[in-house]
């Protein structure tokens, strides 16, 4: 089979090797698509600092059953599946409390261990979900970034039925928490962003109201959108320090703030607005089963609209052409998808 290996900084290296052998407990996966993530291109540009080279890139994986193990009766040859890509020990005191996803242990597929960037994949049947008939390969990708955001958004609020949320960045995971807030029954949601692509797309997506803040100042446009009301939860999906800083200035007092966005280095906040509004800074990392359940739910019953996210597709073997044109478009590439 053919499977693509990330060798070097911005190096793809097409190979030829063996399909995997399964064991009892495995199902070997037929890929049709995967999905680039925003870590993958980190990693492409040598800057992940929890992964090296070479490795098989794809964590936003789907396709379809090939075979299975004896022990596996969830599944079934020709089932259309999504990954989660998560191995984690189970016995560690995070696994025991059910929160996995910060396993001691955790190790990502397609980031710290072999990805789907191949014709055929061989994983763990209990990782594997079904997706749902009017659910294409293509969207499939997208239920992984989803289940980040699903996750996010009950991480800030356990409930967030009837409740103000302040969404900062419109890229994927931005979108994605927004949409994900507005469809568990979010009052009003605001999104902000730079880039007016975005935010259109945001538009589009059904979220309430959509802000650049390089033309409006966020104070402004949050005490105009919730008036009295005022924020429930803010959620941090920049990565920027500045954005960060702006919020802990401009949020009531007491609430929680999710950081969602994945900072590169250490960034300087206001840690004396913390201290003194009694903020709740709240970290969020990957999903749980659950949210994936709910992530496919809100996707097959059309609260949640995906399509409109995927900017391109390319083959597989065109990959480093991907990379390139996600590169040549960061103000209007979302989500990008390789077809196998």
């Amino acid at each position: 089979m053919k499977q693509i290996v990330l060798t070097a900084k911005e190096t793809f290296e097409m190979r030829e090797i063996p399909v995997p052998e399964i064991t009892a407990d495995q199902a070997l996966v037929r890929v049709r698509a995967v999905g680039v993530c925003g870590s993958d291109i980190h990693a492409y540009y040598g800057e992940h600092p929890f992964m090296s080279f070479p490795i098989v890139l794809g964590h936003e994986m789907a396709g379809e059953i090939a075979k299975v193990g004896e022990n596996v009766s969830s599944l079934k040859i020709g089932d259309r599946v999504v990954m989660r890509p998560q191995k984690v020990c189970g016995r560690c005191r995070p696994c025991r409390q059910g929160r996995y996803n910060i396993c001691e242990t955790l190790e990502v597929i397609g980031c710290q261990c072999t990805g789907g960037s191949s014709e055929y994949f061989a994983v763990d049947a209990g990782l594997l979900y079904r997706l749902p008939d009017n659910v294409d390969f293509i969207r499939g990708t997208v239920i992984e970034p989803l289940s980040v955001a699903v996750h996010a958004v009950k991480r800030g609020l356990a409930d967030v039925n009837g409740k103000n949320i302040l969404v900062l960045g419109a890229g994927t995971i931005g979108n994605l928490v927004a949409q994900s807030a507005k469809a568990l029954g979010a009052a009003k949601v605001m999104i902000t962003d730079f880039y007016d692509d975005k935010l259109e797309m945001a538009r589009r997506c059904r979220i309430d109201c959509a802000v650049n803040t390089g033309k409006k100042e966020l104070f402004e446009a949050v005490s105009d959108f919730f008036g009295d009301e005022g924020i429930d939860a803010v959620y941090e999906c920049t990565a920027s320090q500045a954005a960060l800083n702006q919020v802990l200035d401009v949020a009531g007092k007491g609430i929680p703030i999710v950081i969602v966005g994945v900072f590169a280095g250490l960034p300087g906040i206001n840690i004396a607005n913390v201290q003194d509004r009694e903020y709740s800074l709240i970290g969020t990392l990957m999903y749980v089963h659950e949210d994936y359940m709910e992530a496919i739910r809100l996707v097959e019953n059309g609260s949640i609209d995906v399509r409109i996210l995927i900017s391109r597709v390319f083959p597989l073997e065109e990959c480093k052409k991907a990379y390139e044109y996600i590169a040549a478009n960061k103000q209007t590439a979302q989500k990008v998808v390789l077809s196998v």
